[in-house]
């Protein structure tokens, strides 16, 4: 099953598709930090820097298109949610422009599949607006969809992330993207957490003085009191969702007490968050690998996306 890759960040969605058994045939990023990344861990596959210029035959000819379009518009984070009509919000209509171009310029039974995601925000964007913008505008191509939400902290880190992914199966019929999404055994399992032994105490932070050398990991509540209530910051072994925003160290929302002694989070940590290998974001400045792990696919839900969309690609027969 080969796919193509939009708006690739740093390859969380390809790592985990490659994992699941797929096969790039390209990839779009416009950011030249990022793109340098993919060049360093694809450096076989073809690339373009900008979603507006690409044209669907930039594409190769891929079973699938994947892309969790710019969310800063969209997401609950957001300072200023414009939707889809902001500048990097209204980019959905690009990925939606290639996904037809593909079918007009290269193979018109192809892309079989489509795949979108997208912090949970955009459920509720523009009163939930944007969310049917965005499912009509797989159906005016022909795709049946299906969506659900799935939270990276049962797939493999302790990242508190949950997404919106929607699936889309050409032929109208949303039945077969079901088949991807609906998983009776997800979150089965106990989800990995970062100190399992103390995930249910809480404590303020300067009343901390001693550890078992592995630190305790603190993140802050969601409703703080005030930006000097230590009692807000919450230890349950469960890292909060990284966000761009909150990149470099002045702004994280962890702090790990270790040692006797308080620091923030690394980005050795933040990529483990985020089910990268360590290193995977080496080589450029850590301003960027901050924000761009914060604006990640998460890895681990990649390729547990991946693997049903293998499985269900090979099982469901195609009718065009």
């Amino acid at each position: 099953m080969k796919y193509a890759s939009v708006f690739a960040g740093v390859g969380g969605f390809d790592l985990g598709f490659d994992a699941a058994g797929m096969q790039p045939t390209a990839q779009v990023e416009i950011n030249k930090h990022s793109r340098a990344i993919l060049a360093r861990h694809w450096p076989n596959v073809e690339r373009t820097d900008d979603v507006i210029s690409t044209t669907g035959s930039d594409l190769g000819s891929p079973d699938l298109i994947v892309g969790g379009f710019p969310c800063q518009d969209t997401s609950q984070a957001a300072p200023h949610r414009t939707g889809l009509a902001g500048e990097r919000g209204r980019l959905y209509y690009e990925f939606v422009r290639l996904v037809d171009e593909v079918a007009r310029l290269v193979d018109e039974s192809k892309p079989r599949w489509v795949c979108i995601e997208n912090p949970v925000g955009l459920l509720k964007s523009k009163g939930g607006r944007d969310m049917e913008a965005v499912v009509r505008g797989l159906e005016d191509l022909g795709y049946g969809w299906a969506y659900r939400v799935v939270d990276g902290r049962h797939l493999g880190s302790a990242q508190r992330r949950r997404r919106v992914v929607i699936v889309g199966h050409r032929g109208g019929d949303g039945g077969p993207a079901w088949q991807v999404l609906a998983d009776d055994d997800l979150g089965s399992e106990s989800p990995q957490v970062l100190d399992e032994s103390r995930r249910d105490s809480r404590s303020k932070v300067g009343s901390v003085v001693e550890d078992d050398g592995r630190g305790l990991i603190f993140r802050k509540s969601r409703r703080p009191r005030s930006k000097d209530d230590y009692a807000t910051w919450v230890m349950d072994g469960q890292a909060n969702t990284l966000t761009g925003f909150d990149s470099g160290n002045a702004r994280q929302t962890h702090i790990v007490v270790q040692g006797g002694r308080a620091r923030t989070l690394t980005l050795t940590e933040w990529e483990r968050l985020t089910c990268l290998p360590d290193g995977w974001t080496e080589g450029v400045p850590d301003s960027h690998r901050f924000k761009a792990l914060g604006d990640a696919m998460h890895a681990g839900m990649a390729e547990w996306l991946g693997r049903r969309l293998m499985h269900t690609h090979e099982s469901v027969p195609f009718i065009g």
